[in-house]
């Protein structure tokens, strides 16, 4: 009986370094790894010695025989992977080059600003480099862990468990957190540059895309907002439940269907004359661009006490598709948008959730009314009670750090470039979403951060 890795697989591609069998794949540096959304284990291959079930951080792979119903489909989808491709040769690890040093005595100093999982796979992979190193992380917040921490739904249980990594790095002898201290604000990017021999911006893409100039207020709120105030849970701060029965969800990545699963199981919260029974969430993209994973959409179908629709006025899935995604999202019962004034007021049935592609939003507005106009690109207008931002993420400016229009540090391997001249910016490198974009999972990180170190190994190794 083979193991199966689930769609909450962090990527992290501890799997692959400890299974005897090399059935793990794509690995680390073989086509395909980037894009995946999973690893996947190949079923004639796999021996059952549950070395993979150890080593993963994020408790994503089980037995088949354990699989629940709504599991099963990660067992094909496994299958499924390796049905067309040759058995890859087992890759090879990475040369690790040791951090140089000017003389016996010398120890490199080096600051890593943000304490999420790109700092910590940072600070894993510098304290592999050196034995002397001095490593001190700045964390604007009161604790370590960033979106990681903060930000992520109270559902994913087996990623929120992947902060257990941070234990081992984080407390080593050769590791100072300074928190509370925000760079840019405490102490800034210039006092970093000469107190340190380096300083590696883990800082992520934490502020949330704003659409046009609008804030949240008056009934638009920001999914962040919302996800990091469950975290804090109700004795600090319970997020306000948005009003219905017309709610809109602008954005369709995995953090809107994390809202979505939300305002699904706590609609309850508000007077049932505000309950929401209609809840429309807005893609930018068509269906077979789509943001939102295999595994969140199946998630969505699983909720209780909801009905999935697709919106018939939307991009619709192309026909024919080989996709097992795009093909169940064909299979959705189609409808039109209710609107603001026709949208079911009967609390005690299902929940509606509406999936409409294809609609990039121009502008939302609260009307004289009180109600929530969003407007698209194409001109088409929707009309709702609430709304929640879940138009992903973008890096925050930090005086002295060049940022590009897409909200990401320009750099070279991960060495900062000046967005005036293309020259290298001497002693200070970035890692993560602020480094490539808010996209990728935590286990991303881990290849971004070896880059990043190898990189500033290079340089160091230069000038001795």
């Amino acid at each position: 009986m083979t193991h199966v890795i689930l769609g909450h697989c962090c990527k992290d591609a501890s799997c692959v370094r400890v299974c005897p069998q090399n059935c793990i794949h794509p690995a680390p540096g073989e086509d395909g790894f980037a894009s995946a959304e999973t690893l996947y284990i190949d079923p004639d291959s796999c021996i059952d010695c549950t070395a993979c079930v150890d080593a993963c951080p994020a408790s994503a792979i089980k037995p088949e025989h354990a699989l629940t119903s709504t599991e099963l489909s990660y067992a094909a989808r496994n299958k499924e992977f390796f049905a067309n491709i040759p058995i890859a040769p087992r890759t090879r690890p990475p040369v690790v080059f040791e951090l140089p040093l000017a003389s016996p005595s010398d120890r490199p100093e080096v600051a890593v600003v943000g304490s999420g999982p790109a700092a910590m796979y940072t600070v894993r992979e510098l304290l592999r480099r050196s034995s002397s190193i001095s490593v001190t992380v700045y964390e604007q917040y009161d604790t370590v862990g960033g979106l990681l921490h903060r930000g992520v739904s109270l559902d994913h249980v087996g990623v929120r468990a992947m902060i257990r990594l941070f234990d081992v790095p984080f407390q080593d002898d050769r590791v100072t957190i300074v928190a509370d201290t925000e760079i840019g604000v405490d102490i800034s990017i210039d006092e970093l540059r000469a107190r340190f021999d380096a300083v590696i911006l883990a800082c992520g893409a934490s502020q949330p895309r704003h659409i046009g100039p609008t804030i949240a207020g008056g009934g638009i709120y920001q999914a962040i907002d919302i996800l990091v105030a469950e975290n804090a849970g109700s004795q600090v701060f319970r997020p306000p439940t948005p009003a219905g029965p017309t709610c809109v969800v602008i954005g369709a990545g995995n953090v809107a269907f994390d809202i979505v699963r939300w305002v699904a199981k706590t609609r309850h919260r508000t007077s049932a004359g505000q309950q929401v029974s209609e809840l429309v969430v807005l893609s930018r993209s068509a269906p077979d661009c789509a943001a939102f994973t295999a595994s969140a959409f199946y998630e969505l179908l699983a909720l209780e006490h909801t009905e999935v629709l697709i919106d018939g006025a939307g991009s619709a899935p192309h026909a024919g598709t080989d996709s097992p995604l795009l093909r169940d999202l064909l299979r959705l019962p189609s409808t039109h948008i209710h609107g603001i004034h026709t949208a079911p007021t009967d609390t005690t049935g299902p929940l509606r959730i509406i999936l409409s592609f294809g609609q990039e939003v121009a502008d939302l507005t609260t009307t004289h009314s009180g109600a929530i106009a969003i407007t698209t690109t194409a001109g088409r207008t929707f009309h709702a009670n609430s709304a929640i931002c879940a138009t992903g993420f973008t890096t925050k400016p930090i005086d002295g750090v060049p940022l590009d229009t897409h909200g990401v540090i320009p750099n070279r391997r991960g060495q900062v470039i000046s967005d005036e001249t293309g020259e290298p910016l001497e002693g200070l490198y970035v890692v993560g979403w602020a480094k490539r974009g808010a996209s990728g999972g935590v286990g991303d990180n881990r290849t971004c951060a070896a880059e990043t170190v190898t990189q500033l190994v290079a340089n160091f190794r230069s000038r001795v």
